[in-house]
């Protein structure tokens, strides 16, 4: 833009007024007006009144005439200018890479002067580093600090269960004793004496190895961010070396593990969608939901940690979703990446009490039959306590959703916690019910956060139970395939990431017969892509 389409022009507001004794006597007032004019009006209609004397009575004319004015001549400055630089524009008079850089400096210089002055944190700068590392030749080595770290952490997990069971064992023998004696050598008052004494050791005990490990984790959170950091460093200097600063580098790697027993286990590509079809994979197993969310295998050792380290900081994260409030997830490993499952309860606890508070009052002064309760069910929440099942009612609902990241576990890096009760276990839920619901959310707010795998619960139970019949679990199985159809088709056009493999995990202790009853079913609720068989030609 150039300097003479900017400049303000100068125009003459005239104003006619009579005098007091004679009408046809008329008063000009002729003012000049800068134009755009970037004041108030108004103060320059005081300040008119003032200098010119002009009557006070005429001040609302005066403002109403002055601001048409100033409307109208504004109006046809802009539409000339604007003219001007058309023609100059078609006609190639501007120099539009100068008009560029001049707006690039003054955006420049506007973002320095009022945004917020905020660099990269630390937490982004270790995110990048790790991903970078595991995507090297160092990812090796990484695998190993942090086997041995797990492996740190899980031989005083070991010492701990074996010390206060050697603890239990001794308080029960000298309870039994007294217990013996009781009314020849011991009174009642001794028993509930010692019984005081043995819980209070207890309570020492576990709160001694809880302050170890604590200390533990925190010592190693530090050394490994220490280390990944130096180890960066020595990584961009040369990329054709390992990092050699870990102790651990000549370390030779575990022996291989032998394989866990066979599970039951099917997997289906299906087609979702009429016109623009998508495609998926889902995959029906038999397997006991925590270990998806553990670091141990059955058989003492430790789950491969390669693939959910290469997608931690990546658009293809893994979830799991836990429909069971007493499945309190308490990972063995140290979490050197987010905060411990503990700490981030008590964040969102934080964040969710004064909304939950105030919607809780909101409803109990409207009244009626939902007047207690603070959130709707299916919200995306978090209780106020650690333990999901000590949890207070009016912070979470069946339905309402916990959820909480992880970089430790075995096969997942998001964690919903789905929030049900007892009224699951009747055969007869519609697709309203608020297990349903919150499971519409979990599906939503995966595809909206880049998670590309998740896991549901098919039953929406983790373990059977005697009412769980088969005829029972074929009406679940079939109404939540159903839902879930519905839900991945909606969250899929709400854009965000595409749903990928989802896992339909069911009870361990599943029939063989049910299991295959169940794989029947789910072609008959998706379109399951199969290969097309052409008949040959009859002879001629």
């Amino acid at each position: 833009m150039t300097t003479e389409t900017i400049q303000n022009t100068s125009k003459t507001f005239e104003f006619s007024f009579p005098t007091c004794t004679n009408e046809e006597l008329l008063y000009k007032l002729e003012v000049p007006v800068q134009i755009p004019y970037d004041g108030s009006t108004r103060e320059l209609v005081q300040r008119v009144i003032k200098m010119f004397h002009i009557p006070v009575y005429l001040e609302d004319e005066l403002n109403e005439k002055l601001a048409e004015f100033v409307s109208e001549e504004t109006k046809n400055f802009h539409n000339e200018r604007d003219a001007k630089l058309i023609d100059q524009f078609k006609n190639s008079e501007l120099n539009v890479e100068s008009i560029i850089k001049n707006w690039e400096k003054q955006f420049k210089e506007n973002v320095v002067d009022f945004a917020e002055q905020k660099g990269t944190s630390d937490e982004e700068v270790f995110a990048a580093a790790y991903h970078k590392l595991v995507h090297s030749p160092a990812l090796e080595t990484i695998m190993q600090v942090e086997s041995s770290y797990a492996k740190t952490v899980m031989d005083m997990l070991k010492n701990r269960d074996e010390d206060i069971q050697k603890l239990t064992q001794k308080q029960t023998e000298e309870m039994e004793e007294k217990m013996r004696l009781l009314n020849e050598s011991t009174t009642e008052e001794e028993i509930n004496a010692l019984a005081a004494q043995h819980f209070e050791q207890q309570s020492l005990a576990a709160g001694r190895w809880d302050s170890q490990l604590d200390a533990l984790r925190h010592t190693q959170r530090a050394t490994h961010r220490a280390w990944v950091m130096s180890a960066i460093n020595e990584y961009q200097t040369d990329e054709r070396v390992t990092p050699s600063t870990s102790p651990l580098c000549s370390v030779p790697p575990d022996p291989p593990l032998a394989p866990l027993t066979p599970r039951l286990e099917e997997s289906f590509t299906i087609h979702l969608g009429s016109q623009l079809k998508q495609t998926h994979n889902i995959r029906l197993v038999a397997m006991d939901m925590m270990d998806l969310c553990s670091g141990e295998r059955g058989d003492g050792g430790s789950w491969s940690r390669v693939q959910p380290a290469l997608a931690l900081y990546s658009s293809e994260l893994s979830g799991v979703v836990l429909a069971d409030a007493r499945c309190a997830l308490r990972p063995s490993t140290t979490e050197h990446h987010f905060a411990d499952v503990d700490e981030q309860l008590r964040r969102i606890a934080l964040a969710v009490e004064e909304p939950a508070e105030r919607r809780n009052s909101e409803r109990q002064r409207q009244g009626g039959a939902r007047a207690r309760r603070a959130l709707q069910p299916g919200d995306v929440l978090v209780t106020r306590h650690s333990n999901l099942a000590d949890a207070h009612v009016v912070f979470h609902l069946p339905g309402d959703v916990l959820v909480t990241r992880h970089s430790n576990l075995a096969d997942a890096h998001v964690v919903f916690h789905l929030v049900v009760d007892d009224s699951l276990d009747s055969g007869d839920i519609t697709s309203r019910h608020p297990a349903i619901l919150g499971l519409r959310n979990i599906l939503k707010a995966a595809c909206c956060n880049d998670v590309t795998s998740i896991a549901i619960p098919l039953l929406l139970r983790h373990e059977l139970t005697e009412e769980m019949t088969a005829a029972w679990c074929m009406r679940r199985a079939e109404l939540v395939l159903k839902c879930v159809k519905g839900f991945v088709l909606e969250a899929s056009g709400g854009g965000g990431a595409a749903l990928r493999t989802l896992t339909a995990a069911l009870p361990a202790a599943l029939s063989p017969a049910l299991f295959a009853s169940l794989a029947e079913l789910l072609p008959t609720i998706f379109r399951v892509s199969g290969p097309v068989r052409a008949r040959p030609l009859p002879a001629a």
